[in-house]
């Protein structure tokens, strides 16, 4: 087994910005930035009984022990138990499931929100529990009946566009997550053509 040569806070300034961190790594990327490929990273995981950790267990290890960077640690975490049977896509690890949708849209910042506050409203039919209005957390939150959360975010402006996301968490049935997605997927699409 390979020693501890880095800690887990060393690794983490690996970690590229949480955007890019969210997004699956591909088997080449994985390969390219770890020295490893998916394939060998779970023979690893299988060989170490991966399947009886939990998911912060298995990014431990992986950085830990066989000094991966954490970004890197986290999707194969994610991916080996997917594939595995431990998680199902979209799970989190306390066993509930989020689902989002995004799209850049032309327009400020502060513009944006109101429109997703507008159309997270309507959605909701309620108002956000908070607002944040700084450049760096521009968002709207909103604690649903159920005890789901969904959060409007529209980041910093590049090129004359802002990213627009909505993100719904704390789903507890799996059956309700394609549904979800899809009503998203068509409040993202308010969005972009109210603020046209």
């Amino acid at each position: 087994m390979p020693s501890r040569k880095r800690s887990r806070e060393a690794a983490r300034t690996d970690r590229p910005s949480a955007d890019r961190a969210a997004r699956p790594l591909s088997d080449a990327a994985v390969a390219a930035r770890s020295g490893r490929g998916v394939a060998e990273w779970f023979e690893i995981l299988d060989a170490e009984a991966a399947t009886r950790l939990s998911h912060d267990q298995i990014v431990g290890l992986l950085v830990d022990v066989y000094e991966a960077p954490e970004w890197g640690a986290q999707s194969v975490a994610v991916r080996y138990a997917q594939e595995r049977g431990m998680r199902l896509p979209g799970q989190q690890p306390d066993g509930t499931f989020s689902v989002s949708a995004s799209r850049s849209i032309p327009g400020s910042q502060s513009a944006l929100l109101d429109v997703a506050i507008a159309q997270g409203a309507a959605l909701t039919g309620l108002e956000p529990d908070a607002v944040h209005r700084l450049p760096e957390r521009t968002t709207a939150e909103w604690t649903l009946a159920n005890g789901e959360l969904l959060v409007a975010s529209v980041g910093q402006p590049a090129s004359g566009q802002c990213a627009v996301s909505l993100v719904q968490s704390r789903i507890r049935l799996p059956e309700l997550v394609a549904r979800l997605r899809e009503t998203l997927t068509t409040t993202v699409v308010r969005i972009a053509r109210d603020a046209a």
